[in-house]
C-alpha cells in the first residue's frame, strides 16, 4: 500500500460538527461528499488499499479503518476514514457484485496494530513488496503485514492480474526494453502526481518492479 498523509478535516465536516445538535452527529448525517473530495485529493485519486484508480466521488466509498461496529466514537473521525473502491451507491453494488478484495472484503473485521497495517502509517511502504507477477509480499516476518494481506485479500487473482497488466505495460511490454537508468528513473517518477493531482494506478507496484528491473539489467543482481 502507498502511504497516505491526511490533512485537517474538511471545513464542511468541521462546521457540521460544530453546528449540528449532538444527537444528529452521526455518520449517516455527515457531509460525505466534502469528505470524499478531500480524501481523493490526499490519495492522488487512488483507492487507499488497492491503488486502483478512483476517477470521481461517485466511484468510491468511505472506508473506516477501525470499523464502526468496533468503535462508534470514530465513525465521524476524519483520521479514521479513507476513500476506497468500489462505490457503494445504491444500485452500483448489485450490478457489479461484491468485490472480493479491498474494503469490501475487510468489511467489519476487527483490526488493531497487531493484525493490520494502516496506509496512514509512516512505515507502510517499507512493510510490503510488490513482485513482477503482480503479487505482494510482507517483509521481515511482519505478522501484521501478513495479516493485512489476508484481511484485504491483496493477492486475490483478479487484483494480481490488474497489477501485473500495469507492470507489463510500463516495464515489460516495451519492444526495446528499458535501460537501467530509465527503469530507475521510472521507479522514482511513477510515485509523483501529475499536474491534476492524480498518481498512476498501482504506482508502488510499478516502482518496486522498476527498481528490481534496473538492478537486473544493470548487473546489480
Amino acid at each position: 500500500m502507498r502511504r497516505i498523509t491526511k490533512g485537517p478535516e474538511p471545513e464542511d465536516l468541521r462546521t457540521w460538527r460544530q453546528t449540528e445538535v449532538p444527537e444528529n452527529r452521526t455518520y449517516d448525517n455527515m457531509p460525505k461528499l466534502a469528505v470524499k473530495r478531500q480524501m481523493l485529493t490526499e490519495q492522488g485519486y487512488l483507492c487507499a488499499y488497492t491503488m486502483q484508480r478512483i476517477s470521481t466521488t461517485d466511484d468510491c466509498q468511505i472506508e473506516h479503518i477501525v470499523p464502526r461496529n468496533q468503535d462508534r466514537s470514530l465513525e465521524t473521525a476524519y483520521g479514521n476514514m479513507l476513500a476506497c473502491s468500489p462505490s457503494n451507491r445504491p444500485g452500483s453494488r448489485s450490478q457489479r457484485g461484491r468485490c472480493p478484495f479491498g474494503a469490501e472484503e475487510k468489511d467489519q473485521a476487527r483490526v488493531d496494530e497487531s493484525n493490520f497495517v494502516s496506509p496512514l502509517r509512516e512505515d507502510v511502504e517499507r512493510r510490503f513488496h510488490y513482485e513482477v507477477d503482480g503479487s505482494v509480499t510482507h517483509l521481515n516476518h511482519d505478522i501484521a503485514a501478513e495479516s493485512t494481506i489476508g484481511i484485504l485479500q491483496l493477492n486475490h487473482e483478479q487484483l494480481m492480474d490488474l497489477r501485473r497488466a500495469a507492470i507489463e505495460e510500463r516495464i515489460l511490454d516495451l519492444e526495446t526494453g528499458l535501460t537501467a537508468e530509465e527503469a530507475e528513473h521510472l521507479s522514482q517518477t511513477i510515485l509523483a502526481a501529475d499536474p491534476g493531482g492524480r498518481i498512476a494506478e498501482f504506482c508502488l507496484a510499478i516502482s518496486h518492479v522498476a527498481a528490481w528491473y534496473a538492478g537486473m539489467v544493470g548487473g546489480g543482481n
